[in-house]
């Protein structure tokens, strides 16, 4: 299943219209629309970073996909069906894809801590 698949399941489960979603995200409906409908194949790094703050998701849940083939009756040929996706992403991408999220919470939280300070310093 696709990243813009398991979006838009998210946003169903959660009852949020597309509208909204695309609101919170500040991106259009249409941009939206393409990615749940898998039209649009780029995804923004902090964009996905959006999406999984929204639905409180790791970023492996959008790119953890397993092969699974299903073999009835092998006589010498070769017969599957293959029920997943391959990544072929390689290891270090997705380190470098962990590191970029986990330094981005760390901002996030610097940022409401200034923020903090500086609500604090205008009450004086």
């Amino acid at each position: 299943m696709g990243v813009g698949i398991k979006i838009k399941r998210l946003r169903e489960e959660r009852k949020i219209s597309q509208p909204e979603l695309a609101e919170l995200l500040n991106i259009s409906q249409s941009t939206l629309s393409n990615i749940e409908s898998e039209a649009s194949k780029k995804i923004d790094f902090l964009l996905m970073d959006k999406v999984c703050k929204i639905f409180d998701k790791d970023f492996e849940y959008f790119v953890d996909e397993k092969t699974i083939n299903n073999v009835d009756k092998n006589e010498g040929g070769v017969v599957g069906i293959n029920h997943g996706t391959i990544n072929n992403f390689p290891e270090n991408i997705i380190e470098q894809i962990k590191s970029l999220i986990e330094s981005s919470k760390a901002k996030d939280s610097q940022i409401e801590e200034l923020t903090k300070r500086i609500s604090e310093l205008e009450k004086k």
